[in-house]
């Protein structure tokens, strides 16, 4: 019964939307706490978009192991996820702003474009995430959803850039490039080793 309710995509959607839940209780509590939820919001985001990337060099490393292979299945909710988080940061920061002529102003400054960028990179990946579009691009699809990098390095800089401190934004992404590095590593010797390998 309890691997029945863990393993239901219905109930991994509402363990995904409880950090949601909480930060809308507070808000309603206190219209001021948008700026503190600006902060908490992005970091899920982030959690949840380094989780995502996280999976494919995960399974490549490990194998089909049975723990991947769940989260393989849910990788596409993890990504929506993200964005979903993403969307509430920008909304929390607006809120928090207040005058439209300073959110305008703030645009043009590079460490606010480069997460609107990412936010529209990411929104192209949620709104291109589902069985028509794959169905309709077909092996294109894969080359559009590797735009998704792009938008892990945007959404990196935009956070080092706007809180002006680097320690952050390496705790979270570095788990993620060691694996990606690894990934690699692993991809060339598996290559290095089939050109030595003696034809018979």
């Amino acid at each position: 019964m309890i691997v029945r309710i863990w393993n239901n995509i219905h109930v991994f959607w509402v363990i995904l939307a409880l950090p949601a839940a909480f930060m809308a209780a507070a808000l309603v509590r206190d219209p001021a706490a948008a700026f503190d939820l600006i902060h908490s919001s992005g970091e899920v985001s982030v959690r949840l978009l380094v989780l995502a990337l996280g999976i494919s060099p995960l399974r490549q490393l490990l194998g089909p192991r049975r723990w991947i292979l769940w989260l393989v299945r849910r990788r596409r909710a993890i990504g929506v996820a993200a964005f979903g988080y993403a969307v509430l940061h920008l909304t929390f920061y607006l809120l928090d702003m207040v005058f439209w002529d300073q959110i305008v102003a703030d645009a043009m400054v590079f460490s606010i474009w480069t997460g609107y960028l990412a936010l529209a990179i990411f929104a192209l990946m949620a709104l291109t995430s589902n069985d028509g579009v794959m169905r309709l691009l077909r092996a294109n699809w894969k080359r559009l959803q590797r735009l998704v990098y792009a938008a892990a390095v945007l959404t990196a800089v935009h956070w080092i850039f706007v809180d002006g401190e680097v320690r952050g934004a390496i705790i979270h992404f570095v788990p993620l490039i060691i694996l990606e590095i690894a990934r690699m590593i692993h991809i060339f010797t598996k290559r290095h080793g089939q050109l030595r390998k003696p034809v018979p």
